[in-house]
């Protein structure tokens, strides 16, 4: 769909390649879109099937693990980030918080979705037991006692990260799923942030800094 009017250049693109388009009005489409922010173009597609989660050999060795998290946008912007930095795969558990493709969480991955398989699984637990047994390491973010600050840890060749819902964080069947916990240290006596800004700083220091 095109906003009438618009992006003359994309409608020729799309009769060149055979593609079908419709062009409808900016109040039509701020209503197809669900936000009244949108660039004039929209499309529908099907839905990805979620490829097999194998982590052997083949298997994604940088791993990002969103856990449960409610808020679309934060899921969205958690997966820019970790395509961004370097991960290879998103692991989620089936039903479980926001839909990785809604309409929000796609927007706030800037498309990053389509980057790299997603794979969702029906226990988060059993997944990540799978993970280790095929000789990957699995580091969650907790304000646990026991996590180390996150300076002092180094990402194996094989490493998953844990991130958890900012209200309640880690489960605790999720938290002994994991090799080793990790924090933020903070100033002034803050003790957490927001979780995709969380991500950023996580996951740049163990899968983007190139150490």
């Amino acid at each position: 769909m095109f906003e009438e009017g618009r992006h003359g250049g994309l409608k020729d693109a799309a009769v060149s390649a055979d593609v079908l388009y419709e062009e409808i009005s900016r109040e039509a489409m701020a209503d197809e879109a669900g936000f009244d922010f949108h660039r004039g173009v929209l499309a529908y597609a099907a839905r990805p099937e979620a490829p097999g989660f194998e982590p052997g050999e083949a298997g994604p060795k940088r791993l990002v693990v969103p856990a449960s998290l409610a808020d679309a946008g934060n899921l969205g912007t958690v997966i820019r980030t970790a395509v961004a930095f370097g991960a290879d795969g998103v692991l989620l558990e089936a039903g479980k918080g926001a839909d990785v493709y809604s309409r929000k969480a796609i927007r706030a991955s800037a498309t990053a979705v389509f980057r790299l398989p997603i794979y969702e699984v029906d226990d988060l637990a059993v997944a990540l037991g799978s993970f280790r047994e095929a000789g990957g390491v699995v580091l969650g973010t907790s304000l646990n006692e026991k996590a180390a600050a996150l300076p002092s840890v180094k990402a194996g060749e094989r490493t998953a990260v844990l991130l958890g819902a900012e209200k309640d964080g880690l489960s605790a069947e999720l938290e002994s799923a994991c090799d080793e916990l990790v924090y933020l240290p903070m100033a002034s006596g803050m003790d957490s942030l927001n979780v995709a800004a969380t991500a950023s700083i996580v996951l740049y220091e163990l899968f983007g800094r190139g150490d």
